[in-house]
C-alpha cells in the first residue's frame, strides 16, 4: 500500500516515515502542500494523511481539490491535526476519516488495516 503524508513538520514525516516503512507501506513524505497534486500524480498514493494546518494553506481545502477531482477523488484521505474541533470538518471537506495529534501509530495503522481490508 502506498501512503503519502503531508504535513510541514519535518519531524512528524520523519517519525510517520519511519513508522510506516516498517510495517512494509511504501511511504512518500511532502513537506510543502504545493507539490501535493504532482505528488499525487507522480506516486499514485492509496491513502493520504493530510495535516490541517499547513504554512500558506489549509489541509481542508487540498483535500476538497482532491476529492474534486475524477482522477483523484478515490483517494483515502485521512485529516490529522493537534485540534480535535476540526474533527467535525471531515465530512464538509470530503475526508474519509480524522485523526488527532499526537496520535498512536498503533491507532492509525488499524484504522488503514480495516479500511483496505474491506475490499
Amino acid at each position: 500500500m502506498r501512503i503519502l503524508i503531508i504535513d510541514d513538520d519535518i519531524d512528524t514525516l520523519t517519525s510517520m516515515n519511519f513508522l510506516f516503512s516498517i510495517n512494509n507501506y511504501i511511504v512518500e513524505t511532502e513537506p510543502l502542500w504545493q507539490n501535493t497534486f504532482n505528488k499525487i500524480k507522480l506516486f499514485k498514493p492509496d491513502v493520504i494523511l493530510l495535516d490541517i494546518h499547513l504554512r500558506g494553506e489549509d489541509g481542508r481545502n487540498i483535500c476538497r481539490q482532491i476529492k474534486s477531482d475524477p482522477k483523484s477523488r478515490h483517494i483515502y484521505i485521512i485529516l490529522f491535526s493537534t485540534s480535535l474541533a476540526f474533527q467535525s470538518d471531515v465530512e464538509e471537506c470530503f475526508a474519509d476519516d480524522f485523526i488527532g495529534k499526537p496520535f498512536k501509530i498503533n491507532v492509525l495503522l488499524e484504522r488503514i488495516n480495516y479500511r483496505f481490508s474491506k475490499n
